[in-house]
């Protein structure tokens, strides 16, 4: 089955109802495979309870996640995957097709903008960084 038939014929949260896909698990989150991966041994940590977006999550579960998140690293090491992808997406524009939040690791894969339009990266001016910075400051 392709991707998209499965998110259509979706009536439930699938992340809500994996129990039997757990490979590791703590009191707020659990550890299970992607069952449509980019890779393999494509990972996927994700909290028990239905949370939509990062700033919704407690201490409590972020550190249950990140403990998990670190468990799969070592997980995919043991593999022998030297080099994995942690994403996370949010946001409704962000490609995130499951609306429980869940954090991807991926193994073996390139993700993002190395090159920008076609064109090799610049570093920022004394200037564009001062600039910057204010713009975030200003957003704290």
């Amino acid at each position: 089955m392709i991707y998209s038939e499965f998110l259509a014929a979706l009536t439930d949260c699938p992340f809500c109802a994996t129990s039997h896909r757990v490979v590791a698990e703590n009191e707020y989150a659990f550890l299970t495979y992607a069952i449509a991966p980019y890779r393999p041994d494509h990972l996927l940590v994700i909290p028990k309870q239905h949370i939509e977006h990062v700033l919704e999550l407690s201490k409590a579960i972020t550190d249950d996640l990140d403990s998990l998140q670190r468990a799969g690293l070592r997980m995919l090491n043991k593999l022998g995957h030297e080099n994995v992808t942690l994403l996370v997406r949010e946001g409704m524009g962000s490609g995130k097709s499951i609306p429980h939040l869940h954090y991807h690791l991926i193994p073996d894969i390139l993700l993002g903008d190395t090159e920008r339009n076609g064109k090799e990266r610049s570093v920022l001016a004394d200037d564009e960084i001062d600039s910057l910075v204010f713009r975030l400051m200003s957003a704290l």
